[in-house]
């Protein structure tokens, strides 16, 4: 079978992956979930019309090379929240268009490295046309020049990525002595990676072995990879 791989690298000095179970003080996963790898990867590349997309397939942690590793660092985050969700009275006050803002606390991630695989599928192929392959060709060459469809960004919008592009060999290495586990972590939000309905789906006792987490992706998609792949073997 003909693999149609994509590889990226990511870094920046924050980054926030919030779990649901956090409320309204949000804490970060120790990782990016499935969904937010797949935005980073559509970030470069994608097609609207969902011929082919990126699947994630797994991450690694990255430290630099030769730096202490073994842990994920945490940190408390201030920022202004002026959106929805505030209290009623707050829309009344100041003298701000739209009131006053409130302080929002989270707890983030910060000097993060990740390296991702992802596999490129499609819900169409016809042997004339493959938009599996013209995919993978355009996100590697808009990687090579240093273009982007989006700026990458590490969960929330503000933490911009500091480095996105190729593995940094002899620079960054993955964070071998790192191993945690994950008693519930969000997958997606979709019942289907191209255009589902709102369905959050969760994976329990998640493992992050040896700075790896490879994804435990739904066997409906699994069957759709498989039989795409012998198509175009």
């Amino acid at each position: 079978m003909r693999a149609y791989e994509v590889v990226l690298e990511v870094a920046g000095p924050a980054a926030m992956f919030a779990r649901p179970d956090t409320g309204g003080t949000p804490t970060s996963y120790p990782a990016p979930t499935w969904s937010a790898a797949k935005g980073l990867f559509e970030s470069i590349a994608f097609f609207a019309d969902g011929a082919a997309w990126i699947c994630p397939t797994k991450i690694e942690i990255c430290r630099r090379v030769g730096e202490s590793g073994g842990r994920v660092h945490f940190q408390r985050y201030t920022t202004n929240y002026g959106g929805p969700l505030r209290k009623g009275d707050l829309f009344n006050k100041g003298t701000a268009p739209g009131g006053s803002s409130m302080q929002f606390f989270a707890t983030i991630l910060y000097d993060v490295c990740y390296r991702l695989h992802g596999a490129v599928f499609s819900s169409t192929w016809k042997r004339q046309n493959n938009p599996r392959h013209h995919l993978k060709d355009l996100f590697e060459r808009r990687l090579k020049r240093g273009e982007c469809f989006r700026t990458p960004c590490l969960g929330w919008s503000e933490f911009t990525c500091s480095y996105w592009g190729s593995f940094r060999e002899g620079r960054t290495e993955v964070d071998t002595t790192l191993s945690l586990d994950i008693s519930s972590m969000l997958l997606g939000v979709w019942d289907n990676p191209l255009s589902g309905l709102y369905e959050p789906g969760f994976r329990q006792n998640v493992k992050i072995e040896h700075g790896v987490l490879k994804y435990d992706i739904p066997k409906e998609w699994i069957s759709v990879m498989i039989r795409e792949a012998k198509t175009d073997a």
